[in-house]
């Protein structure tokens, strides 16, 4: 019989006996395919697809089969709904030292021909990344200060041929706030995503960034969302030229478990101490006046103080709005309104009601005002006293519902506004509760006196 191998092109072939065709890749084509017959239909021609020699394969003798890590991991949060803190890994900024266990077969004549990598999947960019070491040899020692790398599982590989073959070490890498169960976490910021009132800054100073954040996730709930996740996961967020991290001098805020006592006392939610503490250590007056994320006293609170100057800044630089002006906020002007001008003002005129009003108009344009008060306004609680600057004063954001009434000789205010993590139409915080603090907060039917909106009122930062 003939016998033809077809490699390419095309080929007639004329034949009286039997033909077998061996066909490259599949790439001959039937017209009787059923009967895998080829062109021509004679009968017994048939063919068959052609198969190369098996090529036999070298058993590898020289790589590396197991690494090691000889430095002892530490523990952080377990990250699910049993809340444990018993899960080993690798933390920020330690050096780990990892070692060559075993080999393939032979053991490498030269150990410096032995190469180290690391790879993980950067969340921040979503892909994989692949680090090489420059280092060599059956031993290294390699400091983790890749912030993106926290939060992720890290892949440590020794190979002498192929690091895609040879040894790997999979080991966890905690998030920055490793005790903070990333569980809960994720649901807390998921929460303030849909729902920004919810951000609460508990027992805590931080009214100044409780409203920022709050006047960002109104505007922008994506930019929160990425801002929370980042500093949790990797201990800091960059927003332009501005980075949201703790003070150089307060680092010591990352090792913070919940069960401190000091955590504790401050009655925060995870992501609002995270984020909200975290800012205002950033914006410490100095290296010698270092805001920490705590407060147990007087001075740890004038530490935690939002001044005017600055949170208008942060509106921009943090919370991305275009345009933030302040009016009436200087510090004389503050200082006069709890003196006796201020009462004589407030007194014999109507200048507040008016800057109220203005504030109403600018709000139902668009606009987001955050006004600096005293929390006594809230208490309905009229009063002239100095001391109320530092020990007093509040931020809230305005959300509209401008309302007045007189009764006798007597007249009243009321508005909504956002403060406390309660919802400012209908005032429940979280859990639904709706007198947290035993305060008549401002809105509806909860009137305050004029007298105690003038006392109180300092003046707002108008942000769009």
């Amino acid at each position: 019989m003939s016998r033809i191998r077809i490699v390419g092109g095309t080929i007639t072939k004329t034949s009286k006996g039997a033909t077998t065709i061996e066909v490259l890749d599949g790439h001959f084509k039937s017209n009787a395919a059923k009967e895998n017959r080829w062109i021509g239909e004679e009968k017994g021609n048939t063919y068959h697809e052609y198969k190369a020699p098996e090529k036999k394969v070298e058993e590898k003798k020289e790589g590396v089969k197991e690494i090691e890590c000889l430095t002892t991991l530490d523990f952080g949060s377990t990250n699910d709904k049993a809340d444990g803190v018993n899960n080993p890994g690798m933390i920020f900024g330690k050096t780990y030292h990892f070692r060559v266990k075993s080999y393939l077969k032979d053991i490498p004549k030269n150990k410096l021909d032995i190469k180290w990598l690391l790879k993980y999947h950067n969340l921040s960019e979503n892909k994989w990344e692949e680090i090489s070491l420059s280092v060599k040899g059956d031993s290294v020692k390699i400091t983790m200060n890749e912030k993106n790398m926290c939060g992720r599982f890290v892949y440590v590989r020794a190979y002498v041929k192929d690091h895609a073959t040879e040894a790997e070490l999979k080991i966890w890498k905690h998030n920055r706030f490793r005790w903070f169960n990333r569980m809960k976490v994720y649901e807390q910021i998921e929460n303030r995503v849909k729902d920004p009132w919810k951000i609460d800054q508990g027992n805590s100073s931080l009214c100044g960034m409780a409203s920022l954040y709050y006047a960002m996730a109104k505007k922008d709930s994506k930019a929160y969302e990425k801002l929370a996740k980042e500093l949790y996961r990797t201990g800091e967020y960059t927003v332009g030229s501005y980075v949201v991290k703790p003070h150089d001098k307060a680092l010591s805020m990352y090792e913070t478990k919940p069960t401190d006592r000091n955590y504790v006392l401050m009655k925060m939610h995870y992501i609002d101490w995270i984020v909200l503490a975290t800012t205002r250590s950033k914006e410490s007056l100095n290296s010698k006046f270092v805001y920490t994320g705590f407060e147990n006293g007087d001075m740890d609170m004038l530490k935690a103080v939002n001044w005017p100057d600055m949170l208008t800044r942060m509106c921009k630089e943090v919370a991305g709005f275009k345009n933030a002006e302040s009016f009436d906020l200087g510090l004389l002007q503050i200082a006069n309104k709890k003196g006796v001008s201020g009462k004589l003002n407030d007194a014999i005129g109507d200048m507040d009601i008016l800057n109220l009003k203005i504030i109403d108009r600018k709000y139902k344009e668009g606009h987001t005002i955050l006004m600096m008060i005293d929390s006594s306004m809230i208490e309905d609680s009229p009063g002239y006293n100095v001391k109320d600057l530092t020990t007093d004063s509040h931020w809230v954001v305005y959300e509209g519902g401008l309302n007045f009434i007189d009764v006798g000789d007597s007249k009243f205010v009321g508005f909504n506004i956002y403060t406390w993590g309660f919802d400012p139409v209908n005032q429940v915080d979280e859990l639904g509760n709706t007198d947290k603090y035993k305060r008549p907060l401002i809105y509806g039917k909860q009137k305050i006196s004029v007298e105690s909106f003038k006392s109180n009122y300092y003046g707002y930062i108008e942000v769009y």
